[in-house]
């Protein structure tokens, strides 16, 4: 194994001290940022502290509060960090504790006495998800964030029109002559979000939930139906979380589901009047300054 990693922060939590300065000197020499605690409530506050940490390593039995109700603990107080990795220690294991672990996702469950390879194998693996899990919610922040401008552009860019509402707005874009953004000029202007997609083919330039919602959009101007087993499959993401950005846009009031009329165990998937609005913004927006071009 190389023990050169990516630096990452392991936090180390045990009650038993010789045992933890073993389990600290051996990640510290492969290159691994490390945190100790030998209480349950310390590590606690370490966390609260230090939302860097990537991976946790704990034993089970401890004193008071064990290992189990610790990630309960924290599985439900740090919610948002997705990307956090637990790795259990025990010298006793039980089938209530192996299922447990299970439950609360963790990677790897290793047995006392644990041996250098042992540990460094499962934090390895564990930093990988780790990574992983951390970018994918990067990119969901990113797109959050995208969509939150896009809103506020949109509105900006109403009131300087003037506009009051979907309906005038919509028929505002298709009957003025002098815009020239009818439903193929539209449908043009979603196609330059293939060009990037041509050029930057790695997955942290193509985010997921924007996708969607151009795919969307033209399927609403080609007047089409959309299932949602096909958008999560067109998205270019593993299924489980295009799935969970659909969610997220769908709480967000940006896309609505419904059974299919034709088929009940097909359900489809629409724009609401909110999101062409604002694509159509959009769309407008990037038409202006191409002309100006």
């Amino acid at each position: 194994m190389n023990d050169t990693v990516e630096p990452i922060t392991v936090l180390i939590i045990d009650d038993d001290e010789p045992l933890l300065n073993s389990l600290q000197d051996t990640l510290e020499r492969s290159g691994y940022v490390t945190l100790r605690a030998n209480r349950p409530e310390t590590a606690l506050k370490i966390l609260d502290r230090t939302p860097e940490v990537d991976v946790i390593v704990s034993d089970i039995r401890m004193p008071g509060m064990d290992g189990i109700e610790l990630m309960r603990i924290v599985r439900q107080r740090y919610e948002e960090r997705r990307w956090l990795q637990v790795i259990f220690l025990t010298g006793h294991a039980t089938i209530d504790n192996s299922v447990d672990a299970l439950r609360l996702q963790a990677v790897d469950f290793l047995h006392k006495p644990v041996r250098r390879n042992q540990l460094l194998d499962a934090v390895a693996i564990a930093r990988e998800k780790a990574v992983e899990d951390r970018r994918t919610f990067q990119r969901w922040q990113q797109s959050q964030a995208r969509l939150s401008r896009l809103i506020e552009e949109a509105s900006h860019l109403s009131q300087e029109l003037g506009q009051s509402g979907f309906a005038n707005h919509t028929a505002t874009v298709m009957t003025r002559n002098n815009d020239e953004l009818d439903n193929k000029r539209m449908l043009d202007l979603l196609k330059t979000r293939d060009i990037r997609t041509r050029y930057f083919s790695d997955k942290l330039f193509a985010d997921p939930a924007w996708l969607m919602l151009l795919d969307l959009m033209e399927q609403h101007l080609r007047q089409k139906t959309v299932s949602v087993s096909g958008i999560c499959i067109d998205a270019g993401v593993p299924p489980a979380t295009a799935a969970r950005r659909l969610e997220e846009m769908e709480q967000s009031g940006f896309v609505v589901r419904k059974v299919d009329p034709n088929d009940k165990r097909r359900q489809l998937v629409a724009l609401t009047p909110k999101s062409v609005e604002l694509v159509t913004n959009y769309l407008r927006t990037l038409h202006d300054q191409m002309k100006q071009i």
